[in-house]
């Protein structure tokens, strides 16, 4: 895929989203937590933020916080959904859930003649044994276009470029 082939892809996803439900910078915040996007250009990725997508919610659906999206080096499409979990407990089960509607969502978006992975992750500031154990579980993985991902997890503020290959 040509180099404006790839800057096209990106144009009409912020087409379809809007371009006020975008985020732009490199420190995705909510509450005490925060992802440091570093890493991947912010001239060739999209930042879509759910919250301003949907302020209210989705009816009947757990979503995570944003997804990125971007063409890595060999022209796979890559989508990143990120769920910030700040608090004392990463409430795996919770972000898990959320971090799943992420893909969901995201999958509108996914091109059908590109190579796609998704990279789910879980930023935290506290995560339990129990919590680990959890995320480990197959029924914790998430399924996307035929394959099975397995949830990555970061430190809140960890920069995004050494949490995902």
């Amino acid at each position: 895929m040509a180099r404006l082939n790839k800057r096209s892809l990106l144009a009409n996803i912020q087409i379809q989203v809007g371009e006020e439900n975008l985020f732009t910078g490199n420190s995705f915040r909510r509450g005490n937590c925060s992802a440091n996007l570093t890493g991947v250009s912010d001239t060739d990725r999209i930042v879509i933020d759910l919250d301003k997508v949907f302020p209210h919610g989705k009816q009947g659906e757990n979503l995570c916080e944003c997804i990125i999206f971007y063409l890595d080096d060999n022209d796979n499409f890559i989508i990143v959904p990120i769920e910030l979990k700040g608090g004392k407990n990463a409430e795996a089960e919770k972000a898990v859930e959320q971090l799943k509607g992420g893909a969901v969502y995201a999958g509108n978006f996914s091109p059908s003649d590109t190579r796609t992975v998704l990279y789910p992750i879980l930023y935290h500031n506290h995560q339990s044994r129990a919590e680990v154990r959890r995320l480990k579980q197959s029924r914790s993985r998430i399924q996307f276009a035929g394959k099975s991902y397995e949830i990555r997890t970061a430190r809140c503020g960890r920069k995004l470029i050494d949490v995902i290959p």
